[in-house]
């Protein structure tokens, strides 16, 4: 009798700290993409979105024809780069990051394109 209420306690307690942990360090995943045209310099991109694939549909749905994929984050900001044939992206914790590293990727002559950042990051 007293093993099983050991146990039933020793449950209690994992759950509740389970509970605990996910209410402070727990946050919603928001994902982001950026899509982009190197023929037309059109961009569309999607931010808040609950999934990676929502993201990206919606990224090329904006973007329009002629469009690829550039890229797609998770509680961050993704950043464009370009210039006349040269494309580079990156990400990070804020957009001026994302875009410094960007632009540093893409080299001389570069401007940043597009940027976008989830409300969570």
């Amino acid at each position: 009798m007293q093993r099983i209420t050991v146990v039933g306690l020793l449950v209690t307690f994992a759950l509740f700290s389970v509970d605990a942990a996910a209410a402070r360090y727990g946050k919603r995943q928001l994902w982001g993409s950026i899509a982009y045209s190197t023929k037309t310099g059109a961009y569309g991109y999607a931010v808040d979105r609950k999934t990676r694939r929502d993201a990206e549909a919606e990224a090329f749905r904006v973007c329009g024809t002629n469009c690829d994929l550039i890229r797609t984050f998770r509680d961050s900001c993704g950043a464009v780069a370009a210039r006349p044939n040269r494309v580079s992206s990156d990400t990070g914790a804020s957009r001026e990051i994302a875009q410094a590293k960007a632009l540093r990727k893409c080299g001389d002559n570069c401007k940043i394109a597009v940027w976008a950042c989830t409300s969570e990051k």
